[in-house]
């Protein structure tokens, strides 16, 4: 029940974040979420909206978490540099607040009934498909918002989209519009097609010494050889340092107790409450009394279930109470508290939350039973054995730093470690095997420092290892001997003739100036639709083009096609039926063309401005 309300919770929250980002896609462009601009950004103001620096750290936690969920375990942070995600964010925060501030100058606003609503109707929020307001605040408190903010997030929300179902609904197409694109779906074309092959042609052209030598001279730059580095390297590894560590009796007995205590934090219990609220209508001692009432009739023998239709918690008033499966972090402190205190089937006193009073019954209990200290030992030892390893690794790592900073080689880092100094495989800046797989190992290398002033490279920190590297070897780009790149130009020189030859054949075919060479043949295609046949896209997309009669040629894949219009087959516009399905399809299409101009509009339109250095 913990796992699914914390997914429930945090689903629901991004769904609005994400539900508010799709609207300003649909009015911004993708460009409003991501920009790829780097520098220093500075905060922005657009209209009278500020964006904080808080604004700007939460969009781009937001961004890194929204990395990490595509990559998984490829996410590699230092590629994505703060200045990057940075600019990206304030970009994102600029355009959310274009279109709010646009929304409030065309007059819209967001009623107290349909923010009400919209609430009601979260299925986050609900508790046996009814809204309950415990499970609202815990929600909202779980992932840092007030019940305010959040209220005010989802009115920004109602409004934006208002303006993005205006403009949506705004273009709505005629009777005429609807008729004609009927007419043009229906459209039937009857062609002919020849395919010459470029490959067919290649062997009888012919290619000169000289043609080959002009072509190498005038493209020298698409023969440059790779720029690449050898490295001369010392790795320290968490994996190396294991077994360098003590694991005692004390660290085994230590994590067991952290394992025991791990599993109580996941035990999962179901509860069931009944709730009196203290409100306008009822002062705190009221309250008090009446949850009073209620505990001594539990101890004279009635039924929590029955009470339990007395409870203000409208959402489990007919379930006897019941909360169903839930974990720690959920409830109020107090709650939880009261929660996790009982054995199961007890009663707790009377307890006092945000809400008013609680009676609280534990109706079940489940959770992982530890195993025994030896039965877990084997895996104890081997968390602690890398617990040990990994906080050495990092003291090294710290040492292994300044040694380098120092050192005048590599060789004196390696002897000061008693480590091996390896050498790589030449890699290039956008790949390579090896430690080069990754990216931060090769920018580190390509360093200028590095690189062209001979230093050594800062610790480089790849998952639990560390490398520190030196250049054995810089390959600069050179251009490659002629000898080395003939056949693929004569090869390529080939290809080119060929599909010239081809075309001008083709072209001359169209016109009516030549026939078809032997082992080429005319396909006939009956009455098509434009989007069905089994023809090449590109020979159906030129049929479709082409007026009656005609004739053209059009590239096809490794040829070039002829292509003959044989007939036009469309129905007369008085005949086609209206189809209000294609009307509204009509519609999306025009409203999104209102929505790009209506974008352009609004960001030349909103004054925005930069209170930092940069853009």
């Amino acid at each position: 029940m913990l796992q699914t309300m914390r997914d429930n919770a945090q689903g629901i929250i991004a769904k609005i974040i994400v539900g508010f980002i799709i609207i300003v896609f649909a009015l911004f462009g993708v460009e409003s979420i991501v920009s790829m601009g780097g520098g220093e950004q500075p905060t922005a103001k657009v209209g009278d909206l500020e964006i904080s620096e808080v604004d700007i750290a939460r969009v781009i936690e937001q961004q890194k978490a929204n990395l990490r969920r595509q990559f998984g375990e490829q996410f590699d942070e230092s590629l994505f540099s703060e200045e990057l995600l940075r600019s990206s964010a304030i970009e994102q925060l600029i355009q959310q607040n274009v279109a709010i501030v646009q929304a409030d100058a065309l007059g819209l606003y967001a009623s107290t009934d349909q923010i009400d609503e919209m609430i009601l109707t979260i299925p986050a929020f609900q508790l046996d498909g009814k809204f309950s307001k415990e499970q609202f605040t815990s929600i909202l408190r779980l992932n840092g918002w007030s019940p305010m903010s959040f209220r005010e997030s989802l009115a920004q929300d109602i409004k934006v989209n208002q303006v993005q179902l205006a403009l949506s609904l705004s273009e709505y197409p005629s009777d005429y519009s609807v008729r004609l694109n009927e007419v043009l779906s229906q459209e039937k074309r009857a062609f002919s097609y020849a395919e010459i092959s470029f490959e067919g042609l290649q062997e009888s052209v012919e290619v000169s010494d000289e043609d080959i030598q002009t072509y190498y001279e005038d493209n020298s730059q698409r023969f440059q050889s790779p720029e690449t580095v050898t490295v001369k390297y010392v790795e320290l590894s968490r994996e190396q340092l294991a077994d360098q560590v003590d694991v005692l009796d004390e660290d085994i007995e230590a994590a067991y107790a952290e394992y025991v205590d791990s599993l109580a934090e996941k035990e999962e219990r179901q509860a069931s409450h009944i709730l009196v609220e203290i409100n306008d209508e009822r002062s705190e001692e009221q309250a008090r009394a009446a949850i009073q009432e209620l505990a001594a009739k539990l101890s004279a023998g009635e039924d929590f279930a029955e009470l339990a239709r007395q409870s203000d918690d409208i959402g489990t008033q007919n379930t006897g109470g019941d909360l169903g499966f839930v974990g720690r972090g959920i409830f109020d402190p107090a709650f939880e508290k009261a929660l996790y205190s009982l054995e199961k089937g007890q009663v707790s006193d009377p307890v006092r939350t945000e809400f008013g009073f609680h009676l609280i019954k534990v109706t079940n209990v489940r959770g992982e039973q530890p195993g025994s200290m030896e039965e877990q030992r084997v895996a104890l030892e081997a968390e602690v054995r890398n617990g040990k390893a990994a906080a050495l690794l990092a003291e090294q790592i710290q040492e292994l730093s300044n040694i380098a900073f120092s050192a005048s080689s590599i060789e004196e880092v390696a002897d000061s470690f008693g480590l091996k100094v390896q050498t790589s495989d030449p890699f290039t800046r956008n790949g390579g095997a090896g430690l080069a797989e990754s990216g931060s190992v090769r920018v580190a290398a390509f360093a200028d420092n590095v690189l062209l002033d001979g230093e050594l490279s800062e610790v480089v920190e790849v998952d639990d290892t560390a490398y520190v590297m030196a250049v054995a070897e810089h390959k600069t780009p050179e251009t490659l001997p002629l000898t080395a790149v003939r056949a693929g130009i004569e090869s390529a020189l080939k290809q080119e003739k060929a599909a010239e030859q081809a075309r001008k054949t083709a072209l001359a075919v169209a016109k009516g100036e030549a026939s078809l060479t032997e082992g080429t043949e005319w396909k006939a295609v009956e009455l098509v639709h434009a989007e069905n046949g089994d023809v090449p896209r590109s020979v159906k997309a030129k049929a479709f083009a082409m007026k009656a009669d005609e004739s053209d040629i059009v590239d096809v894949s490794g040829g070039v096609a002829i292509v003959k219009l044989k007939s036009i087959d469309v129905p007369a516009i008085d005949t086609v039926e209206l189809d209000e399905d294609e009307r509204g399809q009509l519609a999306t299409l025009k409203g999104r063309s209102q929505l790009a101009s209506y974008a352009k509009w609004a960001q030349e339109a909103t004054e925005v401005e930069r209170t930092g250095s940069g853009s």
